[in-house]
């Protein structure tokens, strides 16, 4: 019986991730991960919504050149610059004002996982990534940036000319404030 009971629920949980009710939905703009080392652009890509990488905390390689995306399992496409990559592909707009359907690109692994996202509030989303079912997969929840980070080109450049630091042009920008509840 306490078998049936956990497996009653465990799908109820599942079921519960994709309709979980709808807040503000407007995934489009600059979030940093909950690690403070990546920022992503997201945007339209047709009826739907990507991500590119915008801004990486540690943007050289082993090399000290720009990141390439060297664990990626096809060699063909392993010398890929990370930043400007897009990681994020196929987020669709869901009735709950969720967005689901989507792959999420991780190029730490080298690997591509199913994904979705929730808008939380104005300054935060809730970020999915799993395999198989969402029930085992792993959130984060991103924070909105306030402004644009400098370009990949720019990180590039500053590369190239030995002037690049973590610190660099005073990013990441701390923060939005959290609004009182």
């Amino acid at each position: 019986m306490r078998a049936v009971a956990f497996w009653l629920a465990s799908i109820a949980a599942a079921l519960s991730l994709t309709t979980v009710g709808a807040r503000a939905e407007n995934l489009d703009g600059y979030w940093m991960d909950s690690h403070g080392e990546v920022i992503l652009q997201f945007g339209p890509c047709g009826k739907d919504r990507c991500g590119r990488v915008a801004w990486l905390k540690k943007p050289r390689g082993p090399d000290r050149g720009p990141l390439r995306d060297y664990r990626n399992s096809d060699p063909n496409l392993q010398n890929r610059f990370v930043c400007g990559l897009v990681v994020v592909t196929g987020f669709k707009k869901q009735p709950d004002g969720t967005w689901a359907d989507g792959n999420v690109y991780v190029p730490d692994h080298g690997m591509s996982f199913s994904g979705y996202a929730e808008v939380l509030d104005r300054n935060k989303v809730k970020v999915t990534g799993y395999m198989l079912i969402p029930l085992f997969g792993s959130s984060e929840v991103w924070t909105r940036m306030p402004r644009k980070p400098p370009s990949c080109p720019e990180q590039a450049k500053m590369i190239a000319d030995n002037k690049w630091s973590e610190d660099t042009a005073g990013w990441p920008p701390a923060p939005p404030p959290v609004a009182a509840r």
